[in-house]
């Protein structure tokens, strides 16, 4: 099965569909049937000049970009819905691709996706395997980074995961070694040195690394801790250069065990150390993330505060 067909599988066309993010590619176009609702930061002229001035992409790009429904964060898309369509908007699927990483809050997000799903409905999600793209060389995220964010009710990325991508960042060599960039010294000088100004605009970048099992250990607390009322349904082994999560509403009111729980947190703890498979598949999209990550650092020179 190939990639879309992953994405779609079960998304048929009378289901509501949530697409977050689509840019260029969208999982449910709405010109093939699908009943889509849309929702990004940028409105649809916005993504369309963006996308054509994108030198990465091709001019059949600005043609496959879809009518934007609701704008704003994707933190925000329960009280997006409900400021447009009112309290009582469900949807059957939320599908995003490659969105979650770059989320400011995790838990915002995951909570608010669970209010507009139907009780039966699934949030599906292709997020990158850090091991096989730029971040080869980060630490996964931890559930007190998310806790953080939530706590703080983050709106950006900070400064400090902003450099944090741009210490690790790698490049690949070949299909097997990821060299890391020679630019730490330089985005610390420009930004945290005696003559230096960390960038005060809003900079996308991958907030949060995580492996399958990373991901896994991340839901496993969060939904302990009572913050996110979602339950996983499936999460695949790595694709290439990502991997798939289904995440579906948990019943109210289930109990929990306590031992279960730990014992169940062990097990993902060490299956975290296990030793990444030996395979990788540059795909375009990381390819065209990569160049991406490139041009803004690029950009840094010795005005920073201008990036955007």
């Amino acid at each position: 099965m190939d990639r879309l067909a992953c994405l779609r599988a079960g998304i048929e066309k009378h289901h509501e569909v949530l697409e977050i993010g689509a840019y260029f590619n969208p999982i449910a176009p709405r010109c093939e049937g699908y009943r889509v609702t849309t929702v990004d930061v940028f409105d649809t002229d916005v993504l369309r000049q963006k996308a054509a001035a994108d030198p990465s992409l091709g001019p059949s790009a600005v043609g496959r970009i879809e009518h934007v429904d609701l704008i704003g964060s994707a933190c925000d898309l329960a009280d997006l819905t409900v400021a447009r369509y009112g309290a009582d908007k469900r949807f059957d699927w939320i599908v995003s691709s490659h969105n979650f990483e770059h989320l400011p809050d995790p838990i915002r997000f995951l909570r608010q996706c669970a209010a507009v799903l139907n009780p039966h409905g699934t949030l599906r999600m292709a997020i990158p395997d850090k091991r096989y793209c730029f971040d080869h060389y980060r630490q996964v995220s931890d559930v007190s980074e998310w806790l953080q964010a939530f706590h703080e009710r983050r709106m950006k990325p900070t400064v400090y995961q902003m450099f944090r991508v741009l210490a690790h960042c790698s490049t690949a060599r070949d299909r097997r070694h990821w060299v890391p960039t020679r630019q730490t010294l330089d985005v610390y000088r420009s930004w945290f040195g005696p003559d230096g100004h960390p960038p005060d605009a809003y900079l996308d970048t991958h907030c949060w690394a995580f492996t399958p099992e990373s991901f896994e250990l991340l839901l496993h607390d969060v939904q302990a801790f009572g913050l996110v009322p979602l339950k996983i349904g499936r999460i695949s082994e790595p694709r290439g250069h990502e991997f798939f999560v289904d995440l579906c509403p948990a019943v109210a009111n289930q109990p929990f065990s306590e031992s279960e729980y730990f014992s169940r947190r062990e097990s993902l703890l060490r299956r975290s150390l296990a030793p990444a498979p030996k395979r990788l598949r540059l795909s375009r999209k990381i390819i065209r993330e990569a160049a991406r990550m490139g041009r803004q650092v690029a950009a840094l020179g010795s005005r920073p505060s201008r990036l955007a």
